[in-house]
């Protein structure tokens, strides 16, 4: 078992996140009636094993890929077929000042699969068993790309998770890039945020000390990086996910930014 109580805080659609708590558990028995008081919610990510999740008196199949958010005042408990190995968010919520459209979205119970969160949740435990330089950052933004997966795994769309003002800008620029970094061109995200490439570029230039061409190298390499330590994919596979038209290319770009080729990196830093 892992777990952490280090508190990070930080703004998404005006809702005021607090993740209070991170950690990894194996379950192996039935766990009790549980729920969550006000203004407070949990995402759960099955990492492996299989069983039951019982929301609410219905029970629904959960197995590696799987997830479940419970909100509020919503009883549940975990029935295991085999040892299940789960990661927990537990989060404080103020929605004081949210834009009302998305405040249904804190309420609301979510379960489906998804294994593309693998690497975000494996990702938020190496961030916070080293806490090396810059966890924070990496912590908020991976957990800003589970919220989105997931929500857009429930087939939500159309919204925007906030609107464009100059205090929400940022964190805009650094979930398109995020989750976009394959195929996003500054053209293209000028037009997201409805700016011209100039403004945009001078913005970008101005609050990261970066060019755009930067910014979404560096999605790539640190979603490249995550792939190499937490999961088998192959090299040559890792190459076109990230948008390289061939592996040399891929190779030569990643040895650039980190030192190391991928192969390198992977021996190296695996744990």
């Amino acid at each position: 078992m892992f777990t952490t109580k280090d508190s990070i805080k930080f703004m998404m659609a005006k809702i005021f996140f607090n993740l209070a708590n991170f950690n990894i558990n194996v379950i192996t028995e039935i766990t009790p009636l549980m729920y969550h008081g006000q203004k407070t919610a949990e995402i759960n990510y099955v990492r492996s094993g299989n069983g039951m999740v019982e929301i609410d008196g219905k029970q629904v199949k959960i197995k590696h890929g799987s997830y479940f958010c419970i909100p509020e005042f919503v009883k549940y408990s975990v029935i295991p077929s085999s040892p299940i190995e789960l990661y927990s968010i537990y989060l404080l919520l103020d929605t004081k000042t949210a834009y009302k459209e998305y405040l249904p979205y804190t309420k609301a119970v979510y379960v489906g699969d998804n294994k593309d969160l693998d690497y975000l949740f494996d990702s938020l435990l190496y961030e916070f068993s080293t806490m090396r330089f810059g966890y924070n950052e990496i912590v908020v933004s991976n957990f800003k790309s589970i919220i989105v997966k997931i929500l857009r795994n429930e087939q939500i769309t159309g919204k925007r998770l906030s609107h464009w003002t100059n205090d929400s800008m940022q964190f805009e620029i650094e979930e398109i890039i995020s989750n976009e970094f394959k195929n996003i061109t500054i053209n293209s995200l000028a037009n997201k945020l409805h700016l011209s490439t100039r403004e945009l570029q001078r913005y970008i230039l101005k609050n990261y000390n970066k060019t755009f061409n930067e910014l979404k190298t560096e999605a790539k390499m640190s979603y490249a990086s995550n792939k190499l330590l937490y999961t088998d994919t192959s090299i040559s596979d890792l190459a076109n996910l990230v948008g390289y038209s061939s592996l040399e290319h891929f190779s030569y770009a990643f040895k650039k930014f980190y030192g190391l080729t991928p192969s390198e990196y992977r021996k190296q830093k695996k744990i």
